[in-house]
């Protein structure tokens, strides 16, 4: 895909300013999960990169440190970040999940400095490795644009609407179980004290996320439906992680509705939604529950 330079650094710029906007709005939550920590280090990262190419495009030939930067290197490293950022489509969508699951299971109401460390050793790990990975791939392959015309081609692929694909899988599911007409079924799988609670919990919690982000959501369907292509290092920004997160943050209530002992917790990572109706369905329809199993026994 084509590109014209100015065109490329403006938009590189605008997507910095939309990913530090979102960071700086939902910041009490982005220093709670791996989510929020890549999500600034993404913003980190693509601030750094616009800011380096309108430098080597304003200044034409430099050398820092004996490393000579021409605009050439501008298509060069523009296609080097497209490369990555397909590459960690995947590894960041599994460990946004497993991260959510975790906290949302754990005890503990605060993120301690522990975890703080460790989600961001993880977060530079991931860098590296998908940096590695695309240097050491076979089949990395730059193509050289046309300088005369300010002009890059840049990959427009991504692995992010087989992401979407799968995440709209998963919600279909999810609200066609909890809709579904097939009670015998569900009294064999689920407890039938806890049936009812669980099952509201998935509705409302597939209802809050699907009425938070459906214009992303109706944005993200129609964009190829309409063959619009967008480069692959703009695919990846703050505002599709943050999306992602609130649906594992769906994925795991519904989870944990399952279980008996769903308390309220301050460990929800995500400021977008409302969550904690779960919490406080399950409890009440649990009480409920044992209250008027203690009626009956009093009145025996």
């Amino acid at each position: 895909m084509e590109t014209s330079i100015p065109s490329l650094l403006l938009v590189l710029w605008l997507k910095s300013l939309l990913n530090w906007l979102v960071v700086v709005v939902q910041r009490h939550y982005m220093t709670r999960s791996f989510s929020g920590f890549f999500c600034i280090s993404l913003a980190l990262i693509d601030s750094l990169l616009s800011f380096f190419l309108v430098a080597i495009f304003y200044l034409e030939d430099f050398s820092i440190s004996g490393w000579r930067f021409t605009r050439y290197h501008i298509c060069l490293l523009a296609q080097i970040a497209c490369f990555i950022y397909a590459v960690l489509h995947w590894p960041v969508f599994l460990l946004v999940g497993l991260d959510n699951f975790w906290t949302l299971s754990s005890s503990s109401t605060q993120t301690s400095w522990k975890q703080k460390l460790t989600y961001i050793a993880g977060v530079c790990l991931l860098w590296i490795l998908a940096a590695l990975y695309v240097f050491w791939e076979p089949d990395f392959v730059l193509f050289l644009g046309d300088f005369e015309k300010h002009q890059c081609q840049l990959f427009s692929r991504s692995p992010s609407s087989q992401v979407l694909v799968a995440l709209l899988l998963t919600v279909t599911c999810v609200i066609l179980y909890s809709y579904a007409p097939f009670e015998k079924w569900r009294v064999r799988v689920f407890l039938h004290s806890t049936q009812q609670s669980c099952l509201v919990c998935l509705r409302r919690a597939m209802h809050s996320f699907l009425s938070t982000w459906a214009s992303f959501l109706v944005l993200m369907i129609i964009s190829p439906l309409l063959q619009i292509e967008m480069h692959t290092h703009l695919q990846l920004n703050v505002i599709w992680l943050c999306f992602v997160n609130s649906f594992f943050v769906a994925l795991a209530l519904c989870g944990r509705s399952i279980s008996s002992n769903s308390k309220k917790s301050d460990t929800i990572t995500d400021g977008f939604c409302s969550w904690y109706f779960c919490f406080t369905y399950g409890a009440d329809e649990r009480n409920y529950g044992q209250q008027s199993n203690d009626r009956t026994q009093v009145k025996t």
